[in-house]
């Protein structure tokens, strides 16, 4: 009986919990300040560069876990998260407007 209950708390647990709760801090953050403007004109080098401004207390918590790595890894990964995200947002107006564009017809 006492398991039956058990799993019955953890799935209530399960079932409630935000489907963000596994972000890490900087990707919340960034995924927070970028989203939202997919669907709007600006570049996306600009919202990636006021998300980056606003979320700086978080990236430099995760610069900070990555200190043991090697200055090369560092640049990389660093590099790659920031054109990660511009590309996404690209890619995503362009998947919107092409999808507008076949419902039209």
């Amino acid at each position: 009986m006492k398991w039956i209950l058990f799993l019955g708390l953890l799935l209530s647990g399960v079932s409630l919990a935000d489907d963000r709760s596994f972000e890490t801090p900087e990707a919340k953050c960034l995924n927070d300040h970028t989203i939202p403007f997919i669907e709007t004109d600006i570049p996306p080098k600009k919202v990636v560069d006021e998300a980056y401004i606003i979320c700086k207390p978080e990236l430099d918590e995760w610069k900070k876990s990555q200190e043991v790595l090697p200055d090369e890894m560092k640049q990389r990964m660093r590099k790659e998260l920031y054109d990660f995200y511009i590309r996404m947002i690209d890619i995503r107006r362009k998947y919107e407007a092409k999808k507008t564009a076949e419902a039209a017809h």
